[in-house]
C-alpha cells in the first residue's frame, strides 16, 4: 500500500497554435501541444517527482491517449492499479485553438467520461485508498461522491483542494471531515462565509475552519503568499518575486507538497515553505508539471532563505 493515495480525474489538453491569422474552413499551419491535465493527475505525478509513494485511482477512455497518460505516471513509479481505462469510452478532452495571438478562439471538451465517478468507482477507490496514510482529493467530483469517499475514510487523513469558488460550495457542511484544507482567499470565504477583506480577517476565518475540525489550513493569497494554520501556530510566508512562465499548476504543486510534506512528519511551517518552493519551481516552467520537481531542488530552495515569514 502506497503512503499517498489520489483519487480523481484525468484529461488530456490539446492546445492549437496557428502561424498566421485563423482561417476558417480551411487548414491551418500551426504548432499542435498535447499535454496531461486534471487536478488529481497533476497532484499524483508532482508526488512522484517528489519521490513520494503514492497510487492513483481514476477513470479514462481504453484509448490511446488514457493508456498513454497512465503508462506515463507508471514509469514514475505511480501505483495505476487503480485506474481504470474503460472500453468504448473516450478519455475526458479539452481542444482549444487559439489565434495567432494566443488568444482563445474556440474550444471543444468532453469530459462525459467523468461520470463513470460513480458510487461503484467510489467503493472501489475507497477499499484500494484505505490502508494510504493520508488521502487526496479535489471538488471536481460530486458532493455526493465527496461525501461517500469522507465518510467511509473517516478514520484516514483526507486533503482537499477546493479547486474554484463554485466547486468549494460542495463542501461547506463537510468542512469538518478533512485534515488538510488548501483554499484561495475566494474560496475560503465561500466555504465559511466569512468575507477577508484584508490579511487581519485571515485568523478570524483560519478559526472558523479550525473548530469545524480541520487540522491543517493553507489559505494561499498569489503574489502574497500562504497564510498557514492549525492549533498551535499561524502566519503568513512570502516569495519573492520570480520570472513566472506559467502560473497553470501551481496550485498543484502546491497541494503535493503539503501531501508529501504529511508524511514526512513536517510541521506546518515547514509544510508551507516547502509548498509555495513547489510552486515556484511549477510556474518556472512550461507544463503544468515540471519536469525539474525533486524534493532535492525544494530543499535547496527553502534552505536557500527562498521564504520569509511574517507572523499576522
Amino acid at each position: 500500500m502506497s503512503d499517498i493515495a489520489i483519487i480523481g480525474g484525468i484529461a488530456v489538453d490539446i492546445e492549437g497554435h496557428p502561424r498566421e491569422r485563423l482561417i476558417y474552413a480551411d487548414s491551418n499551419p500551426g504548432r499542435i501541444m498535447i499535454s496531461y491535465g486534471g487536478v488529481s493527475r497533476n497532484i499524483t505525478e508532482n508526488l512522484a517527482r517528489m519521490g513520494a509513494s503514492v497510487s492513483f485511482c481514476s477513470v479514462a477512455g481504453n484509448d490511446f491517449v488514457g493508456r498513454a497518460a497512465a503508462e506515463q505516471l507508471q514509469l514514475l513509479g505511480v501505483d495505476i492499479s487503480g485506474v481504470e481505462l474503460l472500453d468504448g469510452e473516450s478519455t475526458a478532452i479539452y481542444l482549444s485553438i487559439l489565434d495567432n495571438r494566443g488568444d482563445m478562439e474556440l474550444a471543444l471538451c468532453n469530459m462525459d467520461i467523468l461520470e463513470r465517478i460513480d458510487r461503484d468507482f467510489m467503493e472501489r477507490s475507497a477499499v484500494k485508498a484505505g490502508g494510504a496514510k493520508i488521502v487526496g482529493i479535489d471538488t471536481n467530483m460530486t458532493e455526493e461522491n465527496i461525501d461517500y469517499i469522507t465518510d467511509k475514510l473517516s478514520g484516514t487523513p483526507i486533503f482537499i483542494d477546493p479547486v474554484s469558488v463554485h466547486k468549494a460550495e460542495r463542501i461547506k457542511r463537510l468542512s469538518g471531515r478533512f485534515h488538510t484544507m488548501k483554499p484561495n482567499r475566494l474560496e475560503a470565504e465561500a466555504i465559511s462565509g466569512i468575507a477577508i477583506a484584508s490579511e487581519s480577517d485571515l485568523p478570524r476565518a483560519a478559526d472558523w475552519f479550525l473548530e469545524a475540525g480541520v487540522k491543517r489550513l493553507f489559505i494561499t493569497l498569489g503574489k502574497q503568499g500562504v497564510f498557514f494554520a492549525d492549533e498551535k501556530n499561524s502566519g503568513i510566508l512570502r516569495a519573492p518575486q520570480i520570472d513566472i512562465v506559467s502560473a497553470t499548476g501551481a496550485g498543484d504543486a502546491f497541494s503535493a507538497a503539503c501531501l508529501k510534506a504529511f508524511v514526512d512528519g513536517l510541521g506546518i511551517r515547514e509544510t508551507a515553505a516547502l509548498a509555495m518552493a513547489a510552486s515556484a519551481v511549477a510556474m518556472t516552467a512550461p507544463t503544468a508539471v515540471s519536469t525539474e520537481m525533486s524534493m532535492a531542488l525544494l530543499k535547496t530552495k527553502c534552505e536557500n532563505a527562498f521564504l520569509y515569514e511574517s507572523v499576522v
